[in-house]
């Protein structure tokens, strides 16, 4: 009997070890059809089309191998040739990869998938999710004790910070990198890390730090098997820097500098032609002229036949700038315009506000115009880039504050672990010393003990409870607190600070009385600009939703500011016999930013020749009605942007309504009916007619 079941456990172990062995050369087989599929879908000359077909067939046969660590092995060196627009095929992939990894719970493949994630992400530019990626990455890196690959995911942080001039925070994570790779003498990262605190400081105006951590790299680049090209690199942001800071001098000889030696053109033609243009321009900050406008002639050249869009666009902007120097303004515009439409191919909004600036000062006839689109555009960037930043600071406080929850409630677990020992050990105790005596004592304390453990975990759930309701109060509180300071800001100071600094920049080369009485008009507004922010002051300390006073005037003062600065004509319709002073401030203040939310839209987007606005009460509603004669829009199509997103805020405070009539070359009315009800009961009367 024995030596059958010898016989037995014998051939289990052999049939268990042959079909191991089978299935190893089956999946090695699967391995090797994959990785070719892999291979013929990366050649470049094969089309799109066909490229992807082959990555599909490669997915579909690896879904076939048993061994799951090589699956994941092949599923991320697949996601990694993935084109960007084929973000659902991507996604399919990626998430194969995080579902297997957790399922065997392989901690570095789902933090890899992370990072291929966070890759595909930054190859779209959508960066908060690439962020996001990274940042999960980088956590599981770091408690796995991956110190190098830590610090990878906090320079890739660090980078999407960058770009949305998030300098501080991008600052931060690259530092955290710098503390886990110089133990570890990474010198070619250190050299990427101090080369991002340098462009950080450059563009915050710290030029004296930037310099040091451009030092700092070149010393870490030195010590790697470096190529003469990041020298060069090195060298032209340099130039850059020396640039901002209004040291033309030292700018040229780092401009200089690179196209000594082996040719630029042949080891790098992009950087060889941004080269040319930064020595163009830096020579007509010094007025020299010499050689500048072939210097121009060869860039636009190399940027055109490399269909470099970007790089003709600040060919286009110098070519702009030496036409000027040159006293030739009609060209000098048309090089700008040039600029300016191939900028806004390449998306190139730094380049965009640049030309547009320098359209407003020297194209007298269109300086409005460009100051306008120059608002616009820089509006829409600085918007874009605080939700950016806002994004990843939730992120960062969504993701500390989960943490701290689960060590609390880690914390909390083992405490109530111990008790329960303790009181096991107490429980076991008194059995064992009353089982000689009287079992139902023993049973008793088996109830209590029961007892007080519901009522604990009662006690523990009521408490979690009251935690998280008391949360979400604090964070509904702080984000509407958030959301009408933004509202003020926007409505109110923004666009008149904006307009003001414009005028002074297209005044800052004229002189002459004309100039003098337009710098005291802007000067007059940025006063203005200066009562405005003390009035939102004290509108935070809560005083200035007590009263308005001379509402009537206020309005007419609103109006008749845009007289001087633009060729609106305003029209105001009110019953004198209402006094509108009896309105609650809240009523006014809101009514009032809403009326200049509509002026300001009139101005920047209508095209038209008259504002209008008109109150009339009818009962206990208070109808008011403003609009303009200007081009309008299609309801249907354009998207509605803050500003009436601001104003549907407002009116639902005072629990209003509102609606916005509009057809294209029909002009703009917005009507807004608010009720009373919102008047103090003294007031109420008040407001009745004389």
């Amino acid at each position: 009997m024995k030596k059958f079941l010898l016989f037995i456990a014998l051939y289990g172990v052999v049939l268990n070890t042959l079909n191991s062995q089978s299935a190893s050369r089956e999946d090695f087989a699967i391995q090797k059809e994959v990785e070719l599929k892999i291979k013929s879908g990366s050649v470049e000359s094969i089309s799109a089309k066909k490229k992807k077909e082959k990555l599909i067939e490669a997915f579909d046969l690896l879904t076939g191998i048993r061994n799951d660590s090589l699956k994941l092995k092949l599923l991320s060196n697949l996601s990694y040739y993935i084109e960007p627009q084929d973000s659902a095929f991507f996604r399919k992939v990626n998430n194969t990869t995080k579902e297997l990894a957790m399922v065997s719970k392989d901690s570095v493949a789902l933090a890899y998938s992370f990072w291929d994630l966070g890759y595909f992400y930054n190859r779209i530019s959508v960066k908060d999710s690439s962020y996001y990626s990274y940042y999960e990455a980088q956590k599981i890196f770091e408690q796995l004790g991956e110190s190098f690959l830590s610090a990878r995911m906090l320079y890739n942080m660090a980078k999407q910070q960058q770009e949305v001039r998030d300098y501080i925070g991008s600052e931060a994570n690259t530092i955290a990198a710098i503390e886990r790779l110089k133990p570890l003498n990474k010198y070619k990262e250190l050299y990427n890390c101090y080369n991002t605190l340098a462009v950080n400081s450059q563009d915050l105006g710290e030029y004296a730090q930037a310099i040091e951590y451009y030092d700092q790299a070149l010393y870490y680049l030195k010590n790697t098997e470096y190529k003469e090209l990041d020298i060069k690199q090195n060298v032209n942001n340099r130039g850059m820097l020396y640039s901002d800071l209004g040291n033309y001098k030292k700018a040229l000889e780092n401009f200089e500098e690179n196209l000594k030696g082996p040719s630029l053109a042949n080891s790098n033609i992009e950087l060889y032609s941004k080269t040319l243009v930064n020595i163009a321009l830096t020579k007509l900050n010094l007025n020299e002229t010499s050689g500048v406008f072939n210097l121009i002639k060869e860039s636009i050249k190399i940027n055109d036949s490399l269909k470099d869009i970007r790089g003709l666009a600040s060919s286009y902007f110098a070519k702009s700038k030496f036409h000027l120097y040159d006293n030739d303004t009609l060209n000098a515009i048309n090089s700008a315009e040039k600029a300016i439409e191939l900028a806004s191919e390449s998306l190139s909004y730094e380049r965009l506000l640049e030309t547009y600036a320098f359209l407003a000062e020297i194209d007298n006839k269109n300086a409005s115009k460009y100051a306008q689109k120059y608002i616009a555009l820089n509006d829409s960037i600085v918007m874009e880039e605080r939700q950016a930043r806002n994004k990843f600071a939730r992120i960062r406080f969504e993701t500390d504050e989960f943490i701290a929850q689960n060590e609390q409630l880690e914390e909390e677990t083992a405490i109530l672990a111990r008790q329960k020992q303790i009181w096991s050990g107490v429980a076991l105790g008194f059995f064992l010393l009353g089982i000689s005596v009287y079992i139902i004592i023993n049973q008793r304390a088996k109830n209590q003990k029961l007892l007080f453990a519901q009522q604990q975990q009662a006690n523990n759930q009521e408490i979690f409870n009251l935690m998280l309701t008391q949360k979400q109060k604090v964070d509904e509180v702080k984000r509407l607190e958030q959301k009408r300071i933004s509202e003020e800001l926007h409505d109110g100071v923004l666009g008149k600070m904006l307009g003001a600094r414009m005028v002074l920049t297209g005044l800052n080369k004229r002189t002459g009385p004309e100039a003098i009485e337009a710098r005291l008009e802007a000067i007059n507004a940025l006063k203005n600009v200066e009562q405005e922010v003390r009035s939102i002051s004290h509108e935070l300390s809560h005083s200035a939703y007590q009263k308005i006073n001379n509402f009537i005037n206020s309005i007419e003062d609103l109006l008749g500011t845009v007289k001087e600065s633009s060729q609106i004509i305003t029209i105001f319709n009110y019953d004198e016999d209402e006094d509108y002073d009896a309105l609650k401030g809240e009523i006014k203040i809101n009514l009032y930013r809403m009326i200049q939310e509509g002026l300001q839209n009139a101005i920047k987007h209508s095209d038209g020749k008259t504002f209008f606005v008109k109150f009339e009460r009818n009962g206990d509603i208070l109808n008011v009605e403003m609009g303009d004669d200007g081009k309008g829009f299609d309801l249907e199509k354009e998207k509605r942007g803050i500003g009436m997103r601001n104003i549907s805020s407002r009116v639902e405070k005072l629990n209003g309504t509102w609606k916005v009539i509009s057809e294209p070359m029909k002009g703009t009315t917005i009507t807004l009916e608010i009720p009373l009800q919102h008047v103090d009961s003294n007031s109420q009367a008040a407001l009745q007619k004389v």
